[in-house]
């Protein structure tokens, strides 16, 4: 009796170009999305394609392009989201003022700013897990007693005029505001460590199944804390293109921001089950939201119904999540 291997049929060439388009599908889709966004806006109005709108836009991808790129961490690695960093950008923000009040060096009132970041994420990692919280609930807690105690601090600032950071804000390199690049580099350097490190492949696997990275000799606590720390820096050196442009801010400043880094992160297709995602894909689903709040002032709403507007969107990017997750288990 002669027994013959199975071999396996080489896939066709449409099956080929299938994998492909589902491979690089999401990006399109996405790239699609603010095309259309552009389109739709500047037929309305045609005065909406100008250098000022590019400047808006930019402006509001850099800070909330470095704030997704630590809420990915977080969601990567299992931690689900952040609810605290407004908060936190808001009190590294102050300290930025702080020490450009006392005439520090710039680089001084960037150290300041990400350690301060960096304090807040840990504090929280620590709470979760010495207390064994829901990272969500911890958040959001830290988060109301921040604001509420940076509101009894301070009701309103700004970086003094003519400071470093000042001026940082209002540089421009190649045409477009400084405060984009750091977003752009930090969104492809960061992308590109997670998957190419120990460190990177480590947290993906504490976000893709816990208990068998903890068997393989991965240190949850370790992880999470870490992951924390590093996220809240990326709040931190968020905080300082924030507070360099944007002129006076208040303890509300940044919660309309939220919304945007929470959507951005979900669009890119990074799970909120942890352990998926592509960082790189952040610079088009900030790209796409960035554009948003623009898009919707030349289209003549009030910012109630913009803020309505984005979080349908929000709701919009939980729902295709969940979609994934399901069809993934199927």
């Amino acid at each position: 009796m002669r027994i013959e291997n199975a071999i396996e049929p080489e896939p066709s060439n449409f099956e080929i170009l299938w994998l492909r388009f589902r491979s690089f599908g999401a990006p399109i889709l996405l790239l699609l999305a603010w095309l259309i966004l552009i389109i739709a806006t500047s037929l309305y109005r045609p005065d909406f394609i100008s250098y000022q709108t590019l400047l808006a836009v930019v402006f509001t991808m850099s800070i909330v392009g470095v704030m997704a790129i630590g809420q990915a961490l977080v969601t990567i690695s299992g931690g689900f989201i952040d609810l605290s960093q407004p908060s936190g950008l808001i009190f590294a923000s102050l300290v930025s003022v702080k020490l450009s009040e006392a005439g520090m060096p710039f680089i001084i009132v960037i150290l300041g700013a990400i350690i301060t970041g960096v304090i807040v994420g840990s504090i929280n990692a620590l709470i979760i897990v010495l207390a064994k919280l829901n990272p969500i609930i911890v958040t959001l807690a830290t988060n109301f007693i921040g604001l509420a105690v940076l509101y009894l601090i301070f009701r309103a600032a700004e970086v003094p005029i003519g400071s470093d950071i000042h001026t940082f804000g209002r540089a421009y390199l190649l045409g477009l505001p400084a405060t984009w690049w750091p977003m752009l580099f930090l969104i492809l350097i960061v992308g590109f460590l997670i998957h190419q490190t120990q460190y990177g492949r480590q947290t993906i696997a504490v976000g893709g199944n816990r208990y068998a990275a903890q068997a393989r000799g991965i240190s949850l606590k370790k992880t999470r804390i870490l992951v924390f720390s590093i996220a809240g820096g990326f709040v931190g050196f968020a905080a300082i293109l924030f507070c360099s442009a944007s002129g006076p801010f208040n303890t509300a400043s940044a919660n309309i921001l939220q919304l945007n880094v929470i959507a951005a992160v979900i669009l890119a297709g990074i799970s909120l089950e942890g352990g998926k995602g592509h960082l790189w894909m952040l610079f088009l689903s900030v790209g796409l939201l960035s554009t948003v709040p623009t898009s919707l002032v030349f289209f003549g709403l009030s910012s109630d119904a913009q803020a309505i507007f984005q979080g349908l969107i929000l709701v919009v990017a939980v729902t295709i999540d969940g979609y994934r997750a399901r069809k993934i288990i199927l």
